[in-house]
C-alpha cells in the first residue's frame, strides 16, 4: 500500500470564505448526501424522499443506523407531520431511529423534539475550516496510508467498528454499517488508515459532494488514543480534499473530538442536534 501524497498544493487564505447562507446550504447538501452513502455500503438498506424528509434505513436495527430528517430549503411538513410520518415508516420496519435537526433551519422541529421529550444525544456542533494545514511528525513506527485497495478498506471499516464501540455502538453494528468496504474506493472519497507497523488503529475519510468535503467516520482503537493519530488523519484526508478542489472542509464534532478540532482551526458555524425517537 502507497504512503499519503497530496493530489496538489493549495493554500486557501481568509478571503476564500463563503457569505454564510451558502455555507449552510452546502454543509446541508453533504451532510444528507453523506447519509445516503452511508445506507448504500450495507445490505438490506434503504433511502426514501417525501417532500422535505430524508428516511434512512441502515444495515442494522440499532439507532445511529436509521436517520430522519428534513432536506431542502422551503418547510412542508409541520414538526407534528415530520414526527408522526417518521414514526410511521420506522415502525413498519420495526426500527428505533434518530431525528437529526439543522439549527439553523429547524428550529420548529426542535421546540418539538424538546416538547416531546425525546432524548438528545449530542448537540453535534458543525465546524469549518477553509485551508490546508501543515504537516507534523507521526509518532514512531507510525505510517499513514491511502486506502487504496479492499484490504486497506476492510482495515479501516475495523478501525472504525473498535473505535465507535466505545461510544455505546456494538462493533458488529459498525461491521455492519461497511458491508460493502470496496465503496469507500469511489473517486468521491478520500479514507485515511494510520498503521502501527501492520497494524490499523486510526483513521478518517473525506467524503466530496457540492464542492465542498465533509469529514466522517474519524476514530481510533482505544488502546492507542492519546497520541493525536484521529488529527494526523483528520489532517491527511482534509488536505487531500482541499487539494482535490473542495472548496472547504465541514464536519460535525463529537464531544470528544471538538476540542481538537478547534485546535486544528476549524470553527463552528451551527449546529445539527439529534435525537433518539422510539417508532411507536
Amino acid at each position: 500500500m502507497r504512503g499519503i501524497t497530496s493530489p496538489r498544493s493549495v493554500q486557501y487564505l481568509e478571503n476564500d470564505a463563503m457569505e454564510p447562507d451558502e455555507l449552510l446550504q452546502l454543509s446541508d447538501l453533504n451532510l444528507a448526501e453523506s447519509q445516503r452513502e452511508i445506507s448504500r455500503w450495507g445490505s438490506n438498506t434503504e433511502i426514501t424522499e417525501r417532500g422535505d424528509m430524508l428516511l434512512v434505513t441502515g444495515a442494522d436495527k440499532f439507532v445511529s443506523c436509521n436517520l430522519a430528517m428534513r432536506v431542502g430549503r422551503r418547510r412542508i411538513s409541520s414538526p407534528e407531520e415530520f414526527i408522526a410520518r417518521a414514526r410511521e415508516y420506522f415502525n413498519e420496519r420495526k426500527r428505533t431511529f434518530r431525528i437529526m435537526v439543522r439549527a439553523h433551519l429547524d428550529d420548529d422541529l426542535l421546540e418539538r423534539c424538546r416538547e416531546l421529550e425525546l432524548y438528545q444525544v449530542s448537540r453535534s456542533p458543525a465546524m469549518v475550516l477553509y485551508r490546508t494545514l501543515k504537516e507534523a511528525p507521526l509518532p514512531e513506527g507510525v505510517v499513514l496510508r491511502r486506502v487504496a485497495d479492499e484490504a486497506s478498506a476492510r482495515d479501516y471499516a475495523e478501525v472504525m467498528a473498535l473505535s465507535f464501540a466505545s461510544l455505546g455502538q456494538p462493533e458488529e453494528v459498525g461491521r455492519s454499517m461497511f458491508g460493502d468496504a470496496g465503496a469507500l474506493l469511489a473517486p468521491h472519497m478520500y479514507v485515511v488508515v494510520a498503521y502501527r507497523g501492520d497494524e490499523p488503529v486510526s483513521g478518517a475519510m473525506a467524503l466530496l459532494s457540492h464542492g465542498i468535503a465533509g469529514l466522517y467516520f474519524v476514530g481510533t482503537v482505544e488502546d492507542m488514543r492519546g497520541k493525536g493519530l484521529a488529527e494526523h488523519c483528520t489532517r491527511a484526508a482534509g488536505n487531500a480534499a482541499l487539494g482535490l478542489g473542495a472548496r472547504c472542509l465541514v464536519l460535525q464534532a463529537s464531544h470528544m473530538g471538538e476540542p481538537v478540532y478547534s485546535r486544528m482551526g476549524y470553527e463552528e458555524f451551527t449546529s445539527y442536534p439529534w435525537f433518539i425517537c422510539p417508532s411507536r
